[in-house]
């Protein structure tokens, strides 16, 4: 169990799903590495570095993952919200950087996704139940499905990173 998971048996829905959004970010995750424990090690030459043709890269996996964070903590507080347009979904990533900028750049864009996690997580802590089953516009039909569905979009993605992580150690 992660050092911030807590026993389940005695806590609200909103809790227990805070929880299991804990588990998927930072560890304790029964499926395997977290996705914040994918990243560990990983550096900024290393997550652009775009190791399948047409795939998307580590890097671009993270700023994806961070903008869903906020769309989702944006939707749960009932902020009104355009589409996702492709680049807010993908955004580019910048090219032709030096090594030490593109650390830089990199240690910036986690330093968002954790900031972005830690909003969602404790806006999803604050909770109470009734408001699992409030209605969201622009995702799943309830509270609930949307912060499932950040769950599983988190499993996904961090098993992208650790496969392009094992493709990358193998060249």
């Amino acid at each position: 169990m992660s050092a911030t998971a807590q026993p389940t048996s005695s806590l609200t829905e909103a809790s227990r799903l805070a929880d299991q959004l804990e588990r998927a970010h930072r560890g304790g995750a029964w499926h395997g590495p977290a996705f914040a424990e994918t990243l560990t090690g990983l550096g900024g030459m290393e997550a652009a570095e775009r190791l399948i043709p047409g795939a998307h890269t580590a890097w671009e996996i993270v700023d994806h993952v961070s903008t869903w964070l906020d769309v989702c903590r944006r939707r749960i507080g009932g902020e009104p919200m355009h589409a996702v347009t492709d680049e807010e979904d993908w955004p580019a990533q910048s090219t032709g950087q030096s090594a030490a900028e593109s650390e830089d750049a990199w240690r910036r864009d986690l330093a968002t996704l954790e900031d972005r996690f830690g909003r969602l997580h404790a806006a999803v802590g604050g909770l109470d139940d009734a408001q699992l089953d409030e209605p969201v516009a622009g995702s799943d039909p309830t509270v609930r499905g949307l912060i499932l569905g950040i769950i599983q979009h988190h499993a996904y993605h961090g098993g992208q990173i650790t496969l392009l992580r094992k493709l990358g150690a193998a060249r």
